[in-house]
């Protein structure tokens, strides 16, 4: 996963807005001021009262006073408390190597990051929430945690501050439209209802009505949202009445419930009332989906005789028309998703109804039989289609795999967790997919081929995570269950697993004849899959077990030839770095890079694959280092070392490759010199991914910054002039030469004796009078210049 960056180029992953952020400004102050001398600030407050626009607004605020970035994690669609550190680590792209609150990979990652971690919706996930902040703070010094929950978490150091409704225009005052600009509910009301009707104005004949409606619906922002998306519909005045009529109705609901929740519940009942049976019998039903849902699925879980599945879709229309259900995204295929607090509405109706077994039932096989697909079709033209589509079902993924694990018979489970192998190995999930095949293959053991896959498939994981015990024992445990069962295709994966075991471990003698043997059996079954897995693998091994690395070429260019014909991409990017490793031992420096940048090529069609990509660029710079191409190299090393952290991996897992490694940085450092070394490698590893893979296909970064042609006799001035011609201050000319020695924010503000804030403010300013995104642009353009 690359390194995300907010719209002004700042790191992070914060989404810009797209609608204006309205009043707020006593509370913005007040939580500034709580994290200048709190390292967490709690955020609580009723459902619908807007804690998430206020985090969000403050981390886009604060980005400049946070080095390495601001972080929202999204916990509302989360349910399972053991994977809180997994889903915080996903958003960072850390891959966890276990699900635990010890979250060893993020500490690792952020002990000397200067950050801002926004953990969105906590209150269903306090205890776990409250753990991993602890263990966070306690470990790294620089980490600020703002977090959103309907109740604080309770730990040493916490600051809240309780986030009120907006405010709202007096019952007992006549407001003027000037009067109103005073208040935010109604400035938001204002706002979003010029939104749904452009000529919309505040005028004498409907300022009193804009004053009722903010005070009946007490200033919740999520109130005010749905009730002006009706003035698609109905005019102010019926919506003051159909609000007043329904909250009259509650005044016997339970007295000890705040009475903004009531007003809540009520405006969600009136969306209810107004919607037709079907349309309420779909609602309930979509409820029990997670991070949303499309059409396929909405139409296969939401139908049965009441509601025909050829009836979803103008369903679906009606509800996206009455602003229930919203439409996200402009990829290929429509993707809806709901409100969490409609959607715990819908739940309830569903519960109430008493058709929640039913529903998550047809919820839990529409996803297993997505993921049987998915496994079936993974050699197939639309691979990296069907990986996006795993990728953006992650929150439905885990929200069916619970329910298997719980409620579905055991073969259920084991099957469904072992046909997501190739989601939980490419997408680099690895901790979450043995998490899952840990809980199936607890439940009670059916013998059968599926537990014979479930054991080969954590096997394989555990022995990718060095973790190669475990592996051993899985697989001796599916060898022994395999004796006992009629002839299956699944028998050809046990020798396979077996050779990666001892490939991982070095021992390519043992590997060679087990591949062989499974190469045999997947050709025979005619295995596609199977067979191009065997032969990327064969290959490596074969070029590593001994001294002629050419040996290993033609099983890695049948498998690429194999692959290219039908449409996959993981293997054959996969067999292309292999085949770049044994070219650079062979001294074939340049089919090296060549079969490097194929791999990368290739591995850029499966959108968020990291594990080739960290690889390629590995082997890109071990044939530059031999080429004495040395700032390059470091560059590329640095960019690699990132990827790997990203990923919680290393090279390490590959016997005998580390070393190549260790290797290429000590030649490349002795004749550098450490500090320039030291500056290579980090403008690498300050590099995003779509950057490295930029750079290492060696197309240009960035338009060059027009500049007038240098005189040879004195370069640095030359360079310096340059600058100035640009528009850089002689302060920013100064920070310019300090980023290029590799120095941090912090550390230029220490050397400059300025504040860090104002040695962000210059750098930023340099970015933006040079036409870059980051500093590694900035620093190789200036080393170009003053080369030239």
């Amino acid at each position: 996963m690359s390194t995300a960056t907010t719209a002004r180029g700042s790191p992070g992953n914060l989404p810009a807005e797209v609608t204006s952020f309205v009043g707020r400004r006593h509370e913005l102050t007040g939580v500034r001021r709580m994290l200048a001398t709190s390292r967490l600030v709690t955020l609580t407050g009723a459902g619908g009262v807007g804690k998430t626009r206020l985090a969000q607004r403050i981390g886009l605020d604060m980005r400049r006073a946070f080095a390495d970035g601001v972080w929202l994690v999204e916990l509302a669609e989360l349910r399972d408390p053991d994977l809180v550190a997994v889903t915080v680590a996903e958003a960072l792209g850390v891959r966890e190597e276990s699900v635990s609150s010890g979250a060893p990979g993020l500490v690792t990652f952020l002990a000397d990051q200067q950050a801002l971690l926004i953990l969105d919706n906590c209150e269903h996930l306090v205890g776990a929430c409250a753990d991993l902040a602890e263990t966070l703070l306690r470990s790294c010094p620089g980490l600020r945690i703002l977090v959103t929950s309907r109740q604080a978490l309770r730990i040493a150091g916490e600051a809240t501050l309780t986030v009120h409704p907006l405010s709202v225009p007096d019952a007992d005052e006549d407001c003027t439209p000037a009067d109103l600009s005073r208040y935010e509910s109604a400035s938001l009301l204002v706002e979003r209802a010029t939104a749904v009707l452009p000529g919309f104005a505040v005028t004498e004949a409907n300022c009193a009505t804009i004053s009722a409606l903010c005070q009946a619906l007490e200033g919740m922002p999520l109130a005010i949202e749905l009730a002006v998306a009706r003035l698609r519909v109905l005019t102010l005045d019926q919506i003051l009445d159909r609000l007043t009529d329904r909250y009259k109705l509650l005044t016997s609901g339970a007295r000890n419930a705040p009475a903004r929740q009531q007003t809540l519940r009520a405006l969600i009942d009136w969306s209810w009332d107004l919607c037709s049976e079907p349309e309420r019998l779909l609602w309930s039903r979509l409820s029990v989906f997670s991070g949303g849902l499309e059409l396929d699925a909405a139409e296969y879980v939401g139908a049965d005789e009441k509601l025909p599945a050829d009836a979803i879709l103008d369903v679906v229309a009606s509800l996206v028309e009455k602003s229930i259900i919203v439409r996200t995204g402009d990829g290929p295929r429509a993707r809806y998703k709901m409100l969490e607090v409609i959607r715990e509405y819908g739940a309830a109706r569903l519960v109430a109804a008493g058709e929640q077994a039913g529903v998550a039932r047809r919820h839990c096989d529409w996803f297993a039989r997505l993921a049987a697909y998915g496994d079936t079709h993974w050699v197939s033209p639309d691979q990296a289609a069907l990986m996006l589509r795993l990728r953006h079902e992650q929150a439905n993924l885990r929200v069916a795999l619970e329910y298997a694990v719980t409620a579905a018979a055991p073969g259920t489970a084991l099957r469904f967790a072992a046909d997501l192998q190739n989601h939980w190995f490419v997408r680099g999930f690895l901790s979450e997919g043995r998490h899952w095949l840990d809980r199936a293959l607890a439940m009670p053991a059916p013998r059968h081929w599926t537990r014979v896959k479930a054991l080969r498939v954590a096997g394989w994981i555990a022995c990718v995570q060095s973790d190669p015990s475990r592996a051993e024992t899985l697989l001796t445990e599916a060898r022994s269950l395999a004796m006992t069962l009629p002839p299956s295709p699944e028998l050809a994966f046990i020798p396979l697993i077996e050779g990666n075991i001892a490939m991982f471990g070095g021992d390519h003698a043992k590997a060679l004849p087990l591949f062989e043997q499974a190469l045999t059996r997947f050709r025979e079954l005619g295995s596609l899959s199977g067979e191009m897995w065997t032969l990327a693998v064969l290959g490596l091994a074969r070029g590593l077990a001994d001294d002629d690395p050419t040996d290993g070429y033609p099983d890695l260019l049948a498998c690429r030839d194999l692959a290219a014909a039908n449409g996959e991409v993981w293997w054959r990017s996969f067999a292309m770095w292999a085949l770049s490793v044994l070219r650079w031992m062979a001294g074939d420096l340049a089919g090296a890079a060549e079969a490097a940048k194929e791999s990368l090529a290739v591995g850029k069609l499966v959108e968020d694959e990291q594990f080739s990509v960290g690889l390629s660029l590995e082997s890109l710079g071990w044939v530059c280092a031999t080429e004495q191409r040395d700032q390059r190299a470091a560059v590329l090393l640095g960019a690699a070392e990132r990827v790997w952290q990203a990923m919680h991996a290393s090279l390490a897992s590959f016997h005998g490759l580390q070393d190549h490694h260790d290797e290429a940085v000590a030649t490349i450092r002795a004749r550098l010199g450490d500090r320039a070394f030291d500056a290579a490698f980090r403008r690498g590893s300050e590099l995003s991914t779509a950057e490295a893979l930029t750079m290492a296909l060696e197309r240009p970064a960035a338009p060059e910054v027009p500049a007038p042609r240098a005189a040879a006799a004195e370069p640095a001035a030359t360079a310096d002039t340059r600058l100035a011609e640009l528009g850089l201050t002689r302060r920013e000319r100064e920070v310019i030469t300090l980023i290029a020695q590799g120095l941090s924010n912090r550390e230029i503000a220490a050397r400059l004796v300025v504040a860090q804030r104002t040695a962000e403010g210059h750098v930023e300013n340099i970015l933006s009078k040079l036409g870059f995104t980051s500093r590694a642009q900035v620093a190789g353009w200036l080393a170009a210049q003053r080369d030239t």
